[in-house]
């Protein structure tokens, strides 16, 4: 991109990114250490980030009252055939707040967790791109979500060697549960969401916290036609969440209150019982 000024940055990538799920590298001149004299000094020019639907961190144009929530699947090896019971790996997260979750779940209920989850971009193993038969994009194709890919790095959880560089478990801080507390899908889907995210934000990747776990005895599931049939979180005809559910509900403070409470309301928390008919 070039040939607007820089305050405007925020307006095309609003268009290109959010609007027309476009990716956005942006360039960053670097100063060539090699020479110390200011006259003499040379710069190179390097991507510092690339935008993605997804990878949003600050942007002005973020709806602080929704999850902006980028999320990875694994799914099992190209040789054998899922089934509606296959078991499947699902972490997400919300780059811009630092939302991390992950649970495992399998091919039959993948669909209505995604409508719950609603995620602005969906991340799968690399070796699934030329898969076009397999079942999870009919999954996909209903929501029209943007799909990328990534190479799986370094196990989640495994340390690296003092003769290795970073790897991406470096960049999880373990503060809620050790990996071993993970399954192998959910360990697989952690690994992916955060290689990819390493890919993308390069100089920007924050810091981790491990993901928080979801049980899913604890809570009574929506299917995917029910949250939408039902406007919990927009309205069918127009859009937004004007008419919706939400917007009669809520009448929480801040804009993280609000999050949370369209998670509940897509949830349905069986412990606190909390009816909207």
């Amino acid at each position: 991109m070039c040939g607007f000024p820089i305050m405007h940055l925020d307006k095309y990538l609003k268009v290109l990114v959010q609007q027309n799920k476009r990716f956005v590298a942006l360039c960053e001149e670097f100063p060539i250490a090699k020479y110390s004299d200011i006259s003499l000094r040379q710069f190179e020019r390097r991507v510092s980030r690339v935008v993605t639907p997804g990878t949003l961190i600050d942007e002005s144009f973020l709806n602080q009252y929704e999850n902006n929530f980028l999320l990875s699947v694994s799914v099992l090896e190209s040789t054998q055939i899922p089934t509606a019971d296959t078991s499947t790996g699902l972490a997400w997260i919300d780059v811009s707040t630092g939302e991390f979750f992950s649970k495992v779940t399998d091919m039959k209920a993948l669909r209505d967790d995604i409508a719950r989850i609603g995620p602005r971009e969906v991340i799968l193993p690399r070796a699934m791109q030329h898969e076009i038969e397999h079942p999870i994009f009919d999954v996909l194709k209903e929501d029209e979500v943007v799909i990328s890919f990534a190479s799986e790095s370094q196990p989640f959880g495994m340390q690296a060697t003092p003769s290795e560089a970073p790897t991406i478990s470096d960049e999880i801080v373990s503060t809620i549960s050790p990996p071993s507390a993970y399954s192998l899908e959910e360990s697989k889907a952690i690994t992916l969401l955060t290689a990819y995210m390493r890919s993308t934000l390069l100089e920007h990747m924050p810091a981790l916290l491990l993901p928080n776990k979801e049980i899913i005895d604890r809570r009574m599931q929506i299917d995917s036609h029910t949250i939408k049939a039902l406007e919990i979180r927009e309205n069918i005809r127009e859009g937004g969440s004007k008419g919706s559910l939400l917007s009669v509900v809520k009448r929480t403070v801040t804009t993280s209150g609000t999050r949370l409470l369209s998670r509940w309301l897509c949830e349905c928390f069986v412990e606190s019982i909390m009816c909207f008919c």
